[in-house]
């Protein structure tokens, strides 16, 4: 990786360190499961593409240019390949896993995180340095450059449909940069490659390198079709859902709520290369064109794109497999009588699992996993906790924690 001049380099590397704190800032919760529909899902009318039958041919590749992605249960389906500009790791080696995050959002497969097509087959290419433990990584223009250009070489058993470049820039590229960047570019598109970038983190004009000719540049939006007040604004004309959107924490847990181009940048391509996978005669450009043209307001409308390209079944498909959230259940009682413990429960979902914990009067414990409402035992428990998990098709669905006394009076509470 080739280095520039150490004022430049500093620039750059706040400058991720704001891009990467942006995207943790508005953390306020933890999901106890991961969300059915995301909040980004939800805003960009595309909770069907989640749920989506898989395309008549095989599914096409996104490419991120990014800090690495880790093989993770919701990644590894996808990740055909992760390798680095430096020759080094292809893991992540961004401290808030940026890139992994922005895979993941992209393409999650469900276990922490779903992503906008859990289908989508990914490959990465880690642009940034390998920073010393507790600092941000850094990166430079040209490793855009190179970073397209390796995207454009083809990968054994996929084809990249597009590019994502997740991090923005203020830095300038000298000219000789400048006609590098188009060049590759320019390679990108004449093999079929679309580029999408993030436009950036602060109100204004539209960062690098999204402000360079042949590349989408992604805004964030919020789910009521305005702008997040973090996102420019000065030249753009699309948005994805970029603000109160789920995503990782720094130790990949599923959360709400984060905020960023990048998120917005990695979301739209999921789409794009989706898109294309269900419809693989339609060109780069009118693909994106669809993303464009089909936008409410300038916001991305995952339904319309897929209805104006002739997918409405692949809508309707999709809406239909979306798994419908089993209602809360409650304990009717628990009742100890001739050895037997009962748990009566009320709307517990079919086919659920239940996870029982036992409290006795010394405070011992036992755990148990069952599907039936009986449980033979030989001394009574005074207290019991319990949970259920639900499996679907993609998840585990776990459900709250509930708890009671035990009854031993002829059943009743």
């Amino acid at each position: 990786m080739n280095r520039i001049l150490n004022s430049s380099r500093m620039l750059v590397a706040s400058l991720i360190a704001g891009l990467l704190i942006t995207t943790t800032a508005a953390v306020t919760a933890t999901a106890a499961t991961p969300p059915i529909v995301t909040n980004q899902a939800h805003a960009a009318r595309a909770a069907f593409l989640a749920y989506a039958p898989p395309p008549a041919g095989a599914a096409k590749a996104l490419c991120f240019v990014d800090s690495g992605v880790n093989a993770t249960p919701d990644t590894m389906p996808g990740l055909v390949s992760a390798s680095a500009l430096d020759g080094g790791t292809g893991a992540d080696v961004d401290p808030l896993i940026h890139g992994t995050n922005d895979a993941v959002i992209a393409g999650g497969a469900g276990h922490t995180h779903i992503g906008a097509w859990p289908q989508l087959k990914i490959v990465s290419i880690r642009a940034t340095d390998i920073p010393q433990p507790g600092k941000q990584p850094t990166f430079q223009f040209d490793d855009y450059i190179n970073g397209i250009g390796a995207c454009s070489i083809p990968v054994a058993g996929v084809e990249v449909a597009a590019i994502v470049l997740p991090l923005a820039s203020v830095i300038p590229p000298t000219p000789d940069q400048t006609a590098a960047f188009s060049n590759a570019v320019a390679l990108a598109r004449t093999k079929g490659i679309s580029i999408l970038a993030a436009a950036g983190n602060a109100p204004g004009a539209i960062q690098l390198p999204g402000s360079q000719p042949g590349i989408l540049p992604v805004g964030a939006g919020n789910p009521d079709n305005g702008v997040c007040p973090f996102s420019p604004t000065t030249g753009l004309t699309f948005y994805a859902p970029g603000c109160g959107i789920h995503q990782l924490d720094a130790q990949g847990r599923s959360i709400c709520c984060g905020n960023g181009t990048s998120q917005a940048s990695a979301f739209a391509a999921a789409v794009l290369v989706a898109l294309r996978s269900y419809a693989p005669t339609l060109s780069a450009h009118d693909a994106v064109q669809l993303l464009v043209t089909t936008a409410k307001h300038g916001h991305l409308d995952v339904t319309a794109v897929f209805e104006a390209a002739g997918l409405a079944d692949i809508v309707k498909a999709g809406r239909a497999a979306i798994p419908k959230r089993p209602g809360r259940p409650s304990i009717k009682r628990v009742t100890s009588r001739g050895g037997m413990l009962q748990i009566t429960l009320r709307r517990m979902p079919k086919g659920a699992k239940l996870h029982v914990k036992m409290t006795f009067a010394k405070g011992q414990a036992r755990h148990l996993t069952t599907t039936k409402p009986r449980v033979r035992i030989k001394t009574p428990p005074q207290r019991v906790t319990l949970r259920y998990t639900l499996q679907t098709a993609t998840r585990t669905l776990t459900g709250p924690s509930i708890a009671r006394n035990v009854s031993r009076s002829r059943g009743r509470r």
